[in-house]
């Protein structure tokens, strides 16, 4: 019996899906690429010049035109794979779990979180040491401004990096462990596995 699915893939990754998909034992049927570009128009601007005065004749303005222009592009991919081949049931079994480690996501730098944090607590020191040098007295505000902020944003920024390196390890190990999978499923679709 043959099993059938089909992909929606961006055409720059045509070539990869097709090589994970064999891996798996799916052998492509039909593939097609869809191209589809329309324009709307999103609004209008209608400028006329001395038309109140004149009497507008339609050549005393300009129409201005808003357009809004969707590509849509795409290759549709009908794969088609024998469930009694030799392997069947672990290619399954390798494939679920292929796909369940590509789907995490690779996280992020806190970059906006410690630029806040860093900008902030240099403007404050540096107003901490202009204020010392010109020698005038704090305001009950400031001060607690200046106690404060790097409290609240200095861990923010650390907890931050924390997390970052956290989820940077997940990743990397989904991707290895994905990268394990495709090579023992290459076995089992070569014969050796």
């Amino acid at each position: 019996m043959i099993e059938y699915k089909t992909e929606r893939v961006d055409p720059a990754y045509e070539d990869s899906t097709l090589e994970i998909n064999a891996t798996f034992g799916w052998q492509l049927i039909e593939s097609q690429e869809v191209y589809n570009e329309s324009t709307r128009v999103t609004g209008a601007t209608v400028k006329s010049y001395g038309a109140f005065m004149q009497g507008y004749t339609g050549k005393d303005g300009r129409v201005d035109l808003q357009t809004q222009t969707n590509v849509t592009n795409y290759i549709a991919m009908r794969f088609g794979r024998d469930t009694q081949m030799p392997g069947y049931g672990r290619l399954k079994e390798l494939e679920s779990q292929f796909y369940s480690y590509t789907n995490v996501v690779q996280p992020k730098k806190p970059v906006k979180r410690t630029a806040v944090a860093a900008i902030g607590t240099i403007l404050i020191i540096i107003s901490v040491i202009m204020a010392i040098a010109q020698g005038t007295a704090a305001e009950a505000w400031e001060i607690a401004v200046c106690v404060l902020f790097p409290v609240i944003f200095i861990p923010a920024a650390v907890f931050g990096w924390i997390s970052y390196r956290k989820k940077t390890a997940r990743y990397n190990t989904a991707i290895d462990r994905a990268t394990d999978i495709l090579g023992e499923a290459r076995d089992i679709t070569d014969g050796n596995g």
